[in-house]
């Protein structure tokens, strides 16, 4: 047996953790103004990703709590999966050190599975929202189109949640509202 003496080397880590990273466009709202009754207006908003990972976004009636409720627990179940998947990653490694790299390709129909269905379209009074759920890449954007459609002789003033997965849970942690008003008016 021979016996060998190893010197030490110092190794420095950084790590930077970030959360999502985004601006909408407009700040707050979208101001249809005074429509003739039956007629239909679309105007659009814009998410943009100025992270460094790609995001998941949600869009919902403010005041449906349920509906928060829901993407707030779907959000959790996948902050969960992640940390579950890097511990399993991490046993597998320290057990199978030697062993062959596993298929890449096995983990793909997962990937497919958890793929969020971008285009969806949201209700909330008298607007249509489209894509009310999707995913922005880093450097990219999402626009979201609303409708209008003037019923009546009323004044609308609706406020929906968007929801951007990872962002940071100290600000707005239900959400970010978004003010959307119109006018219908009968002539």
């Amino acid at each position: 047996e021979q016996q060998e003496e190893h010197q030490q080397i110092p190794i420095l880590i950084s790590v930077e953790a970030v959360f999502s990273k985004f601006t909408i466009s407009p700040l707050r709202n979208l101001n249809f103004g005074p429509m003739q009754f039956g007629n239909e207006m679309k105007r659009t908003f814009e998410i943009k990703n100025d992270g460094q990972f790609e995001f998941k976004y949600n869009i919902c009636d403010f005041n449906n709590e349920e509906e928060r409720a829901k993407i707030r627990e779907e959000r959790k179940a996948e902050q969960e999966s992640r940390i579950a998947d890097k511990a399993e990653d991490k046993e597998e490694a320290k057990g199978k050190a030697a062993a062959k790299k596993p298929d890449p390709k096995a983990k793909a129909p997962k990937g497919k599975a958890d793929a969020v269905p971008d285009g969806t379209v949201v209700q909330v009074s008298q607007y249509s929202i489209s894509p009310a759920v999707g995913s922005i890449a880093p450097d990219s954007s999402a626009v979201v189109t609303v409708t209008f459609n003037a019923q009546g002789a009323k004044f609308y003033d609706s406020t929906i949640c968007i929801d951007i997965a990872n962002k940071d849970p100290g600000n707005l942690p239900d959400g970010i509202p978004f003010q959307l008003c119109a006018e219908s008016s009968i002539p």
